[in-house]
C-alpha cells in the first residue's frame, strides 16, 4: 500500500516511515508540509494520505505577520497553510485516495477536525499519542472506507445534528471578514471596521447574530458576555482556522474596498 505521510517533525516522521514499512509492509513517503505534499500528489498516486493538521514552522512564521496586521485584511495575505490544504487537494483531485487525519488532541485544532469530517468526508482519525499499530489500523480502515476514531480525538468530532460549519460561522459574507479581523487580534469595533472597510455600525449589528450562531457550535459560551468579547476570544484562540488559506478560499470575504 502506498502511503503519503505529511508531518513536519522529520525525525518522528522518519521513524514512523521505517516502522510502517518494516512491520506492516507499507510503502511510505514523507512530506514535511502541505507544499511538499502537493508536489508528491502531483507526481504520484497514493492509496492513503495521512495528514497532520498544523505545522509549527508555518504557524509561527505566519503569526508574526498576523500580529502586525491592524490596518487592512490585505495585510493578512497570503494566509496560513494547514493540513486542510492537503485534504482539499486530495478530495478535489484524487477522490479515490483515502485520508487519515493524524493530529494531537489540542483544542485549537477542533475546527480543523470538524471541517475535515464535514467537508472532506474524512472518517479515519488517529491521535499523535497512538502506537505504530494504531496508525496502521487507521490507515487500513481508511483504505477500506471504514470509520476509525481513536479515543483521544473522539470528543472533537461534530455531533450528527451540527449544521455545516460554513453555515454556522460564514453564513454571511461580512461575517467572514469580521471573523478574520478578530482572529488578527482586533480589540474594538472601530479597529474591525477599519480592517474590513465596513462601517462601524455594520460591524456592531453583525456581532449579536454571529454570537448567536456560534452558540450552536459551542453551547457552553455564555450569552451574558458581550458579543464582541465572546467572538474576539473565540477568533483569537482559533486564529489558525479563521486565517487558514483553504478556509479563506472556500469562504472568501468581500474585498477591502467594498462597503456594506
Amino acid at each position: 500500500m502506498k502511503v503519503l505521510l505529511v508531518e513536519d517533525h522529520r525525525q518522528y516522521a522518519d521513524l514512523i516511515q521505517e516502522k510502517l514499512a518494516s512491520e506492516f509492509g507499507f510503502d511510505v513517503t514523507v512530506a514535511t508540509d502541505p507544499t511538499a505534499a502537493h508536489g508528491h500528489l502531483t507526481a504520484h498516486r497514493y492509496d492513503v494520505v495521512v495528514v497532520d493538521v498544523l505545522y509549527r514552522k508555518l504557524s509561527e512564521s505566519y503569526n508574526q505577520q498576523r500580529e502586525q496586521a491592524r490596518s487592512s485584511l490585505s495585510e493578512l495575505r497570503p494566509f496560513n497553510i494547514s493540513g486542510l490544504s492537503t485534504l482539499r487537494e486530495v478530495a478535489t483531485r484524487s477522490p479515490e485516495t483515502a485520508m487519515v487525519v493524524w493530529t494531537s488532541g489540542d483544542p485549537n485544532r477542533t475546527l480543523h477536525i470538524v471541517m475535515a469530517h464535514q467537508t472532506f468526508r474524512v472518517r479515519a482519525f488517529c491521535s499523535k499519542e497512538s502506537t505504530y499499530s494504531d496508525i496502521a489500523t487507521a490507515i487500513n480502515a481508511a483504505a477500506e472506507r471504514r470509520p476509525h476514531v481513536d479515543v483521544t480525538l473522539r470528543p472533537f468530532l461534530p455531533r450528527a445534528t451540527l449544521p455545516p460549519l460554513g453555515d454556522v460561522l460564514f453564513r454571511e459574507v461580512r461575517w467572514r471578514a469580521i471573523w478574520r479581523a478578530l482572529a488578527a487580534g482586533s480589540p474594538e469595533h472601530e479597529v474591525t471596521a477599519r480592517m474590513t472597510n465596513y462601517e462601524v455600525q455594520t460591524v456592531r449589528k453583525a456581532m449579536a447574530p454571529m454570537a448567536e450562531s456560534l452558540s450552536i457550535l459551542s453551547p457552553r459560551l455564555t450569552s451574558r458576555r458581550q458579543p464582541l468579547n465572546i467572538l474576539s476570544s473565540y477568533a483569537t484562540f482559533h486564529w489558525e482556522f479563521f486565517l487558514d488559506r483553504a478556509v479563506v478560499e472556500m469562504f472568501p470575504h468581500t474585498s477591502a474596498n467594498s462597503r456594506s
